[in-house]
């Protein structure tokens, strides 16, 4: 719920840059720090889950690990069978989902394309 909350209150943020939103919770407001540790966290458990998955479907360790880091991070390349001098096409095509997942995950700029979307936008 803070997740999707937060999310509401930055996209009121990008129309409206000087308010003070708070994320509250049952009338009471979430404290700034408490909102990032959540945040952190689910971060953290999309990285964890995502390579295992990916190492499920049959890369090897430090390909599912760098392939997952590289698109959270949208750098391009990662290491193993995704390192420079490779690409993502040996990847299978479930695992090319979920690696774009993870890129839509890491853009911060689908707030962007959110605000657009919002009643608020429009008027």
């Amino acid at each position: 719920m803070i997740l999707l909350k937060q999310a509401r209150s930055e996209l009121k943020r990008l129309l409206h840059p000087h308010a003070v939103i708070p994320v509250r919770m049952d009338e009471r407001v979430v404290s700034s720090a408490i909102v990032s540790n959540i945040l952190s966290f689910i971060l953290f458990y999309i990285f964890i889950s995502s390579s295992l998955v990916m190492s499920f479907l049959g890369l090897d360790v430090v390909s599912a690990l760098s392939s997952v880091a590289a698109t959270l991070g949208n750098v391009g390349p990662g290491s193993g069978i995704v390192s420079p001098a490779s690409n993502y096409s040996s990847i299978p095509s479930a695992g090319k989902w979920l690696l774009s997942f993870c890129m839509l995950a890491g853009r911060l700029e689908v707030y962007t394309l959110l605000v657009l979307l919002t009643k608020d936008f429009w008027k």
